[in-house]
């Protein structure tokens, strides 16, 4: 496809500032005119701005949301193509109403869009995680239907017959991925793996049974490979279909544990194989300790069911059909050599990364105050200069009702930043020495003392009211008065010490 007629191709990827999605959206940019759909602002996701993407903020359970979409869409020329990645996921395998909300309603919403817009195809990403465990010489493939019994499978296979179901307006295919991760990691699972068999941890050698449990991973640019190649190829496949982006090797824990540890320490650790019993009954104490202390642990009890089980996989249909295999460069085994350089070279990075995309484990609360900080900044920042410039409190702040409003909102954003860092990090050094900057700067520009204490005040009141409201942070009022509270205090200390320094050095000694 020349670089031309790519770029008359237009796609809507649902699910966008998701992990693949952000992936695929860095993969295309150059090459397609991109709509991307996301709950989350691109701010708050890796994705930069570009000519070629348009970005749409939208819930796409909301019947109401999904139409703006569209209008939105058809304004600006239409679509030929929709990947939709968009669906709802976690580990405790509760009957949470987020997945018919999402992988069910959702999907039917963005189909009837498809419809209204006449695109071309329309890709459903399902899940190899949808179908049950194949029997001892069986293997999953294309045929196989999503029977698995938990939550997730069911809304996906909800998913895959309304997806075959609108086949008759256009062109539909269902995706089944393998467990997908990066150079980064970046699939929840193979995060805790690492970060447990890496450690000093008393588990960091345990396993499950004999150590065999298998199930196949793909790494997000062969998944992306797959895609383009229905895209570029799309007139030429059926009007409707199945394809398993996947390998056909499963890699088993032990595999992945020598693999990993002798990347780290030179050498393979020793597995130490935990009976499946005693598995299953430390996971449940693990649980029930977990729910006292309100720490739940990653491991979970329907996991034991899976002990020793192979997900193999034959999906030479797929392979022949689209002209595509997954690159041996990017096979699990050696991509866990980038991985572990990632994590010794760039361990906030990496933690960042996965803890981003594994919103299902359990954050510690630092984190998810500073991720709900990240989120709300636009508006809080908003909120702070509104309340700083009403009038009723010129008499508290005369100065900032003098000063340029974009240098207000400057300084205002840089604090807020310094803030949400120190949350994240735990470490007050840096916002106790802008604390001081801000103090020598508002003394040379004749502010009062007050003055200065008063608009760090307003700041901790709204950032902790804006906290104190999100239902995701609920209980957790005494961990957002630790990080928040208690550093603005801090700095209002160093700002009022600050300002009584540069008086004692104003005035003479005798």
């Amino acid at each position: 496809m020349s670089k031309s007629k790519e770029l008359e191709t237009s796609i809507l990827v649902t699910g966008a500032s998701g992990f693949i999605g952000q992936y695929f959206l860095e993969r295309i940019k150059n090459h397609f005119k991109v709509f991307a759909l996301a709950r989350r602002l691109p701010q708050n996701s890796s994705i930069v701005d570009h000519p070629n993407i348009t970005w749409i903020q939208a819930d796409i359970s909301s019947d109401k949301a999904v139409r703006k979409a569209a209008k939105i869409i058809n304004d600006n020329g239409g679509i030929k193509f929709i990947l939709h990645l968009a669906g709802y996921y976690d580990f405790n395998y509760d009957k949470n109403p987020e997945y018919y909300r999402t992988n069910v309603l959702g999907t039917r919403n963005v189909l009837e869009m498809a419809k209204n817009l006449n695109i071309e195809r329309f890709m459903f990403a399902s899940s190899i995680a949808a179908c049950e465990f194949p029997l001892k010489g069986e293997k999953i493939n294309e045929k196989t239907p999503p029977d698995a019994n938990f939550e997730y499978a069911v809304t996906k296979k909800a998913g895959e017959e309304l997806s075959k179901e609108y086949s008759k307006y256009f062109k539909t295919s269902i995706l089944r991925f393998a467990a997908a991760f990066s150079d980064w990691g970046e699939y929840g699972p193979l995060y805790i793996f690492l970060k447990t068999w890496l450690s000093k941890s008393w588990k960091s050698t345990i396993l499950g049974g004999k150590g065999e449990a298998a199930i196949t991973y793909i790494h997000v640019n062969c998944l992306i490979d797959l895609i383009l190649k229905i895209i570029r190829n799309s007139d030429e496949l059926l009007q409707h279909d199945t394809y398993v982006v996947s390998p056909n090797r499963p890699v088993s824990h032990n595999e992945l544990l020598a693999t990993a540890t002798r990347y780290f320490f030179g050498k393979p650790k020793k597995p130490f194989h935990m009976p499946k019993t005693i598995s299953y009954v430390g996971v449940v104490v693990m649980n029930i300790l977990g729910r006292l202390i309100g720490k739940a642990p990653f491991e979970k009890p329907w996991m034991m069911q899976y002990i020793d089980k192979e997900l193999n996989v034959d999906n030479t249909y797929t392979r022949e059909t689209l002209k595509w295999e997954p690159s041996q460069r990017y096979k699990i085994q050696r991509r866990l050599l980038y991985m572990i350089e990632h994590m010794k070279s760039y361990p906030y990075e990496w933690q960042k990364r996965n803890l981003k995309m594994s919103k299902y484990l359990s954050l510690s609360p630092n984190y998810k105050i500073y991720e709900k900080l990240e989120n709300l900044r636009d508006s809080v920042i908003e909120q702070i200069l509104e309340e700083l410039l009403k009038e009723e409190n010129r008499p508290n702040c005369p100065g900032y009702h003098s000063i340029d409003i974009s240098a207000l909102r400057k300084d205002t954003i840089t604090i807020y930043q310094f803030l949400s860092v120190s949350v994240r990090t735990r470490d007050r050094v840096s916002p106790l020495a802008y604390a001081r900057q801000i103090a020598f700067v508002r003394s040379d520009q004749n502010f009062k003392p007050d003055e200065v204490l008063f608009a760090i005040k307003v700041i901790g009141e709204i950032v902790t009211n804006n906290l104190l409201r999100q239902p995701e942070l609920k209980g957790m009022g005494q961990a957002i008065h630790d990080d928040i509270t208690l550093t603005i205090q801090l700095m209002a200390d160093e700002i009022e010490s600050t300002f009584e320094l540069i008086a004692r050095e104003n005035q003479p000694i005798i």
